[in-house]
């Protein structure tokens, strides 16, 4: 009951979290957290610099009234005056934009209920800048424009310059506005943005916009690109490269597979790249094995990597990432060392099939000694030794190799990256055998691991599905490993989980097991046990020598599937403002697969192609968001935080079978 407490409570706080300006008629209710009810009496979580803002503390069946005790997370200010009941907290001066600082109150009586609070300082306005991609002529464009600090209403012009023909600045008098509209002509403006506040402050900034012709793409280069997802219901995996032109054409090969179909090396005898606008485009991709077929895309700002999906209405429903590639790697003796590998699919009959492992790869392609994997086959595979041969990738980046984990062979296709990173699906002739796709990367420190590999905190990513009358329903899950207690050397250690899951209309959230026990073999296979009883789960973790690494959940009846990344130290008081774009990944089930192009996390609120709001736990980095519309499943996500530059999403509907997971990416 306390987890599904907590949702309700932080989510009826959203709306004060964000009201940015807002003086409140009334107290209202804020923070996050169990057992303890923040109210903030001025009716919001904003306070201008130097001032005071006073939050209150109730706690749930306190019969001594003993109250709570007070800390201030963050450097940003200070605690005024406190007592059981309320603190003061005192902003600080001399701030330019927005600073965020987090009360947390924990009961005298009972400190495994405590509850916080993140609260802003607004000090003088200064516009964020924004990212400006290229436009195209007869294109629709927008850019979204975001003022840091300050007080509302404020006024948004154009001081200086002219924007292009065809473009307008928005008349809103909200911290985000947008310049948009359809330009009519090619050249290059460089204007002044200004604004003032409620206060009569002002801030400004320079910013020049490029029209390009029509037929010019956002993408220009080499690219590969991992697509997983669905047709007839049943799992699809995609692998390729796609070369694009400075006049948007496309040339390419990929390999697909399908239960009816196997495309493997299927050539793109023609395509085209097209800007939609802002950062988002469409790949048309015509050959003779697959026809025509579009891709929807949206780019982060270096327009080196992004997101993309495919529902162009031939039935396939795909979604995953594309990333430049770097053909100096486009060789074995560049591919050579170690390296863990993680992919997911099905076997080729309907069942859900997950592998992880690691290898040693030789000069010649040769895979060495020490390499092993784990795979959910239907006898299973635990430690089985790892075995193939690489061919040397061509000028596509793509390679073939004979790869099997114990009795399972996996024939697949690889298209390099960088030296680092490569993409495998399985690319056999066969309909009936496995189709899974995944990713390869760098390990550090094989022969030498232990306990350490996991002594920062993680952040893991969980695809699970299994079928429902007869369709693929999701269970997802997000969550993160806090740091180990173990000693360097050490064989085994414990780790507090942390996660959040949507289990096929189930909804388990914010469950906690603590001191749970881990244990890394200095090659990096490392098992972790969590639960208890008939809820204990068992997962196997192949280490990348850096706090992340690819799992398996060998007994999962929904053949669970995870990917762990290294998370930023904590505190999180100070999530920075940034757009965002991202997409549904290793979908669990047909739909809904998402791309949201431009996403604005400030202050508590998100704006861009969907509105919403969000409260954040400053110790952990999980957040709690309700959004405008339905996106993952439901119009409730539970976000964690990996890096202020990237954020791991996951729907928690209740009453839904078909929750995803995303991961977003800064600008």
């Amino acid at each position: 009951m306390k987890s599904l407490w907590l949702r309700s409570t932080a989510l009826a706080a959203l709306a004060v979290l964000t009201a940015c300006g807002h003086s409140g008629s009334g107290p209202q209710t804020v923070g996050v957290g169990i057992g303890v009810a923040l109210t903030a009496p001025s009716g919001t979580t904003i306070v201008a610099q130097g001032g005071t803002i006073e939050i209150d503390a109730t706690v749930s069946n306190d019969a001594s009234n003993a109250g709570v005790t007070w800390t201030l997370i963050g450097s940003s200010g200070s605690i005024k005056s406190s007592d059981k009941t309320k603190a003061v907290y005192q902003a600080p001066t001399g701030i330019v934009g927005a600073v965020y600082a987090t009360l947390v109150a924990t009961s005298v009586t009972d400190s495994t209920k405590t509850s916080s609070v993140t609260l802003t300082v607004n000090g003088t306005p200064t516009i964020l800048s924004p990212v400006l991609f290229p436009a195209n002529q007869n294109v629709p464009y927008v850019v979204y424009l975001s003022v840091a600090g300050g007080t509302a209403p404020y006024t948004w012009t154009i001081s200086s310059g002219t924007l292009p023909a065809g473009l307008a600045l928005g008349t809103s008098t909200a911290a985000t506005t947008a310049i948009s509209g359809t330009p009519t002509a090619l050249g290059t403006a460089p204007i002044t943005l200004s604004l003032k506040d409620n206060a009569g402050l002002t801030a400004s900034v320079n910013l020049t916009i490029t029209v390009n012709p029509q037929t010019s793409c956002l993408l220009t280069g080499q690219f590969a690109y991992l697509a997983t997802g669905f047709f007839q219901a049943k799992p699809v995996t995609r692998i390729g490269s796609v070369n694009v032109t400075s006049s948007g054409t496309v040339t390419g090969v990929h390999d697909y597979k399908d239960s009816t179909n196997v495309r493997p090396a299927t050539v793109v005898t023609s395509g085209t790249c097209v800007t939609l606008t802002a950062n988002r485009g469409q790949l048309h991709l015509s050959s003779s094995a697959s026809g025509n077929e579009t891709f929807d895309f949206a780019t982060t700002a270096s327009l080196k990597r992004g997101h993309l999906q495919q529902d162009d209405g031939t039935g396939v429903v795909e979604a995953g990432e594309f990333y430049a590639q770097d053909p100096t790697a486009f060789n074995l003796a560049a591919l050579a060392g170690d390296w863990v590998f993680g992919a997911v699919g099905d076997d080729g009959s309907g069942r859900r099939l997950t592998v992880a492992g690691r290898l040693t790869l030789g000069a010649t392609g040769a895979i060495g000694a020490n390499s092993t994997g784990d795979a959910t086959t239907a006898a299973g595979i635990s430690n089985a030794a790892v075995a193939g041969t690489f061919a040397a990738p061509d000028a596509n980046g793509r390679g073939s190799a004979t790869l099997s984990v114990g009795a399972q062979a996996l024939p697949v296709a690889y298209y390099v990256v960088d030296a680092n990173t490569l993409l495998i699906a399985t690319n056999d002739s066969s309909a009936t055998t496995p189709r899974i796709a995944g990713r390869m990367t760098r390990q550090v420190g094989a022969g030498a691991l232990d306990s350490t590999a996991f002594s920062s905190a993680s952040v893991l990513s969980l695809w699970g599905s299994s079928l429902v009358n007869g369709v693929p329903s999701a269970t997802m899950s997000a969550g993160r490993l806090s740091a180990s207690t173990a000693v360097a050397g050490a064989a085994a250690g414990t780790v507090k989980v942390e996660i959040d899951i949507a289990d096929r209309g189930v909804q388990l959230v914010n469950q906690s097991f603590t001191g749970s026990n881990y244990s890394v073999g200095s090659y990096g296979r490392t098992t972790l046990t969590f639960g208890t009883g008939t809820a204990q789960r068992n997962f196997v973790i192949y280490a990348d020598g850096v706090g992340g690494g690819y799992a398996v959940e060998p007994a999962s009846t929904v053949g669970n599937f995870g990917i762990l990344e290294t998370q930023a130290p904590a505190p999180f008081s100070d999530f920075s403002a940034a757009y965002y774009i991202g997409g549904t990944l290793f979908p669990g089930a047909t739909s809904p697969i998402t791309l949201a192009p431009q996403l604005l996390f400030q202050s508590g609120s998100i704006t861009g192609n969907l509105s919403g709001s969000y409260a954040l736990d400053p110790t952990t980095g999980r957040m709690i968001a309700a959004v405008s519309r339905t996106v993952l499943g439901g119009s409730d996500v539970v976000i964690y935080i990996v890096s202020p530059s990237k954020l791991v999403i996951v729907g928690d509907n209740l009453n839904i079978t078909n929750s995803q997971l995303a991961w977003f990416e800064v600008f």
